[in-house]
This record gives C-alpha cells, sequence and structure tokens, in this order.
C-alpha cells in the first residue's frame, strides 16, 4: 500500500514526500534535493506524485462535518456554532474552512497548494526521462484525478472558482491578481474533461504496493458525483449568479448523471469491486466493518485516503479519544442527534417502517428492531460496547426525580464535561479495542469513494429521468445488503425514499451537508429544532424515554437562511484580489 512509505522533507519552497523504500536519496543530502534534479529523476517524480496523495484531507477531524447538518452535535462546539446558527461571515467560516481544530486538512488555502503542484507536475512531465512511457501516462492519470477531486472539494462549497491549469512565481502577481471565478458550468466541464481523461490513463485495479492509488473506476466514480450534483435543484432552480449554477436549466443533466452512475457501476463490477458483504449473516457488523477493513480485499471502496497505525507516524485520526464515550475515557465528541435516532427504521413482520413515538410499543422499547444499520452506527443506552453496555441513564426516584446519580457514560459518571449532550455515541467507524488515553490508535482509511455511493447516485438520477423502477432497483441494491424490505412507493415519496436511503447509508461520511444544500431543504433539516433524549432509570430498573430540547450551552435552536447553501469567499482572499466576486447575500 502506498500509505506505509510516506516520509515528508522540504524541498526549497515546497515539501515532497518520499518513499523511504523505493528512491535511492544517496545521490545527496535530503536538504540538497533540487527542483532541478527532481525533474530529471523518475523514481522523485514518483515521490513527488505520492506527496499529492498526502495532500488530499479527510473527514476525521475533532470537529466532524456531522456536526453542522441534522447527524450529530459537537460537545465542545469549536467552531461548528458558526454554520449551526447561521453566524458564518466571510471573515469568519468556523470549522467549513479545514477543519478549524485539529487535521486543518481541507482548508481553502490547503487546496489551492495541493492544486498548485498538481500543476507544476503536469509543466515538468514531459521532460522526465521515462524508460516507461505507460508509467509516465499513469502518473499524469493520477495527478490528473487528484487535482479534479481538489477543485470539487473547493467547488461544492464555494461554487465557481478560478480554473488555474499554471503554476506561478512571485513575478506574476499582476496575473494572479487578475484572476476571476470561473462559472459553474466552466468548472464542471473541466472536472468531467478531466476525469475522462484520467479514466483513459488509469488501471482499474491495483495490486501489492500500488493499492490505493488512483483508478480509472474511481476517475468515473467522482465524475458520477460531480453530475450528480450538477443535475440537483441548488445549481438549476433560482441561480441567482453563474458562479453558483446554470442560469437556464436542462432536464438532460439529469440524464448525464444517470449515465455517469451507470458507467461507473459497469467498470466497477466489471472490474471485481461490490458491495461489501463478508459477513452476510450479520449485516450490522458487516455495515460496520466496511469503514475498518483497510486492506485490498474490502471490494467496496473505489478511492480512500490512506492512513497507517499511530506507531508508524502517517494515522489519519484520533478518532476514537475525540469520540468514545466519558465512561470509556472518551471526549464524547460528535454526538449522534434525536433527529437521526428517530429516521433509523423499525422493522417488524417483514415491514419497515418510521419510527413513531406515539405507539406504545416503541416508546416504550425504543432501540429495538431498527435497521441493522442502527446497530453498526450508533452508541445508546444499554448498547454493547467493549466489555460492558453503556448506562446513559440517570437515576430517579418513584416520583421521577433524579437522586444524584446515573449511568457511567451519563453526567454523573466520570470526567462529566465529556458526556454526550445527546444521550448517544458514535459508533460508525470506531476501533473498539482502542484504549481510553493510550493515544494508540490502528490504520483507518478514510473512504471519498465508495461502491453504495454509485447506486445511490443511479437511483437519484434515474428517478428523475423518470424510470422509477430503475431507482427503485438501484436503491434496493443497498437495501438487499442491509437486508431491509424493499423500497416499493412511487411518485414524490419514492424521491423521499431515496434521500431518506442515503441519509442513513451514507452517515457521517460527509455527504449530509451538501446533499441537503443541492437538495435546496436547508430549512427543512438545517433551521429546525434537534433533540436529546432523557432516559430515567426508576428504583424498580425500569426506564422511561424522553425527548429533550438539546443539552447544549446554547441549545438547539438551529438557524438557516439561503446564503448559507454557499460559504462566503474568504475576505482576506476578496482583499488580495477584488476580481473574486461574493457570493449571494454576502457582504465583504
Amino acid at each position: 500500500m502506498i500509505r506505509h512509505c510516506f516520509k515528508y522533507i522540504m524541498m526549497g519552497a515546497f515539501s515532497i514526500s518520499l518513499l523511504t523504500s523505493c528512491v535511492d536519496l544517496d545521490k545527496a543530502p535530503l536538504t540538497e534535493i533540487s527542483e532541478e534534479n527532481l525533474w530529471i529523476d523518475p523514481a522523485l517524480v514518483q515521490a513527488f506524485v505520492n506527496s499529492r496523495y498526502n495532500q488530499v484531507g479527510h473527514g476525521w477531524t475533532e470537529s466532524m462535518q456531522s456536526s453542522v447538518v441534522d447527524e450529530t452535535e459537537l460537545t465542545w462546539l469549536r467552531g461548528c456554532e458558526l454554520t449551526n446558527f447561521a453566524r458564518i461571515t466571510p471573515s469568519d467560516l468556523g470549522r467549513m474552512n479545514g477543519a478549524w481544530w485539529g487535521w486543518d486538512n481541507r482548508a481553502w488555502d490547503t487546496k489551492w497548494k495541493n492544486i498548485s503542484n498538481c500543476n507544476i507536475f503536469f509543466e515538468r512531465i514531459d521532460e522526465v526521462p521515462f524508460a516507461d512511457e505507460t508509467l509516465k501516462d499513469r502518473l499524469k492519470g493520477e495527478v490528473r484525478f487528484i487535482r479534479a477531486l481538489e477543485y470539487n472539494d473547493l467547488v461544492t462549497r464555494w461554487g465557481g472558482v478560478p480554473l488555474i491549469t499554471n503554476s506561478y512565481t512571485i513575478d506574476d502577481d499582476d496575473e494572479i491578481k487578475n484572476q476571476v471565478r470561473a462559472s459553474y458550468e466552466d468548472c464542471v466541464k473541466f472536472m468531467v474533461d478531466e476525469l475522462d481523461a484520467a479514466a483513459k490513463e488509469l488501471p482499474a485495479t491495483y495490486s501489492n504496493s500500488d493499492y490505493g492509488r488512483a483508478t480509472s473506476v474511481a476517475a468515473l466514480a467522482l465524475k458520477s458525483r460531480i453530475l450528480l450534483y450538477a443535475a440537483s435543484d441548488l445549481m438549476n432552480i433560482g441561480v441567482k449568479m453563474p458562479e453558483v449554477g446554470y442560469t437556464s436549466p436542462n432536464s438532460e443533466r439529469w440524464e448525464n448523471a444517470a449515465q455517469a452512475a451507470d458507467d461507473a457501476l459497469k467498470a466497477a463490477v466489471e472490474n471485481g469491486y461490490s458491495l461489501y458483504n463478508q459477513l452476510s449473516d450479520d449485516p450490522a457488523a458487516n455495515y460496520q466493518k466496511i469503514f475498518l477493513d483497510n486492506t485490498s480485499g474490502n471490494t467496496e471502496v473505489i478511492f480512500a485516503r490512506m492512513g497507517t497505525a499511530s506507531n508508524l507516524g502517517e494515522n489519519l485520526t484520533s478518532l476514537e479519544q475525540y469520540n468514545f464515550s466519558n465512561g470509556f475515557g472518551g471526549w464524547g465528541g460528535n454526538c449522534p442527534l434525536q433527529e437521526l435516532i428517530d429516521d433509523y427504521e423499525v422493522v417488524k413482520n417483514g415491514v419497515a417502517s418510521r419510527f413513531n413515538w406515539s405507539d406504545s410499543e416503541q416508546a416504550a422499547d425504543p432501540y429495538a428492531n431498527r435497521d441493522p444499520r442502527f446497530y453498526a452506527s450508533i452508541l445508546y443506552d444499554d448498547a454493547s460496547w467493549k466489555d460492558r453496555i453503556l448506562e446513559t441513564y440517570w437515576n430517579v426516584d418513584a416520583s421521577g426525580e433524579e437522586t444524584g446519580g446515573g449511568g457511567r457514560d451519563s453526567k454523573y459518571g466520570i470526567d462529566s464535561w465529556n458526556t454526550s449532550p445527546t444521550g448517544y455515541n458514535m459508533k460508525k467507524f470506531m476501533d473498539e479495542s482502542y484504549v481510553g488515553n493510550s493515544w494508540n490508535f490502528s490504520a483507518k482509511n478514510w473512504i471519498w469513494l465508495r461502491m453504495a455511493e454509485l447506486y445511490l447516485n443511479k437511483a437519484e438520477a434515474l428517478y428523475h429521468t423518470g424510470n422509477e423502477e430503475g431507482a427503485k432497483d438501484a436503491v434496493n441494491e443497498i437495501r438487499d445488503r442491509a437486508q431491509m424490505p424493499h423500497i416499493t412507493s412511487s411518485g414524490e415519496q419514492l424521491l423521499e425514499d431515496i434521500k431518506h436511503e442515503r441519509r442513513i447509508e451514507l452517515v457521517f461520511e460527509e455527504h449530509r451537508y451538501f446533499d441537503v444544500r443541492r437538495w435546496k431543504e436547508g430549512p427543512k433539516y438545517l433551521g429546525r429544532t434537534v433533540h436529546a433524549i432523557a432516559i430515567k432509570k426508576y428504583p424498580d430498573g425500569h426506564k422511561t424515554y424522553e425527548v429533550t430540547p438539546l443539552r447544549s450551552d446554547i441549545g438547539g435552536e438551529r438557524l438557516f437562511n439561503d446564503k448559507m447553501y454557499w460559504l462566503p469567499i474568504l475576505k482576506s482572499e476578496i482583499d488580495k484580489n477584488p476580481n473574486l466576486k461574493q457570493n449571494p447575500e454576502y457582504t465583504n
């Protein structure tokens, strides 16, 4: 795997990552490798390409993106409140410009630095004396894919950005200051063209030490996502400026999105990718393992940002320490909201239905008979975890008044300041063997693209082309793997069911922020009051469950307004270049 041999060194004004097991460094001390030496040495060029992977970000920051949508609440806020209460300004984007706290790998500046290095690569690659031209073409495809991925990470947050494909020096200051934002349409065309080219340059799979590199299937999968977004309401209805969408709708965009998803799926299946189903007798454990299996045997993964165990120095995150409950020595960080819990379906007698607190049987035992993905994603009171069950309840007397005690994972447990404000903790992605406060983390890969998304992309796009049967077939591939009853609805309800399936299947994977926005449903989901659970344990041992307003320092009354559909261009960037047009409804 390529992640095992990353090692950073500084080279002049930029850094590269060297394959220590593959590159002969005896020719010069590390501090003396010049730019000219790099571009005459194929091995160093390969190392330079590897460093582009190291600059690709991931989602496992301390303040996860799930905590600026209706998935989780971050116990310590740390920049999430700016989104949740519509306080974002061009001067302060909170955690949405990177991570704001820990592993700041998705910031505007970070993206542009990687794009700039990709541009340098394309300016110099043809002068490198490769004995194997096939390898040179493959490296072009890898960098083309990474550059498109980085551009899309900008475009999905800010809309159209300058399309820069050459590198600049300090002598090009005037040209830099004259850069303008490209239209959203031009950005989509650029990324799609680049990915089409990359798909022709890249193999569909790799083996051995090359596992983890970009593939032709990854290029097609990213193209599918880009075209799905491009067809969506936000980019087509009521668009106020060409930098954030198309000024004229075109139904062919849904046809293009459907075709792209189908092309990606066919290429994936033909080359051995498939929905992960190694534990078919236990759909909950199977779903959980998708995100813990970082080997080439994980057929679900199309592209991931790869990391090592912490003792090897390239781990991506301190995920477990951030998110374990206080009773297990964790910080209780990104905690699932009751709104998410209630969206996991109940299955009874082969029929799936939405959870209903008005149903006395469900209210008395609210975590029974849920979608198997619930048990793989959420830690709740009485859930089995590590060597015991989770205890988030409070003790009360016979009249229901608190008696000043409770479970080990409640506010009455140890480190009460790390108690979940919602009554739930995150389970998805978590390594159960982690020991709290040990800071010894197992290797994890952040999955950027996986098979399930492609099926969901295809379902949504086909629905909008009028092919409801095809849409149901696609979404039910996911339901089959989860061992959930098929979706059989039609019309508007079918679209709602497809959207719901994305919410459940892709939870915490940084899709919800973009999905709700592209559907133009911000007020519905992101501008509402969010809730927690209060569990009372009575002297006779029985428990009651009460949905309560979020236990937060600033409350659960989240806000959303239309300007929040896009992030503002940073004031610092506009100060440097006034030609960068600001997004709708923001003032600099």
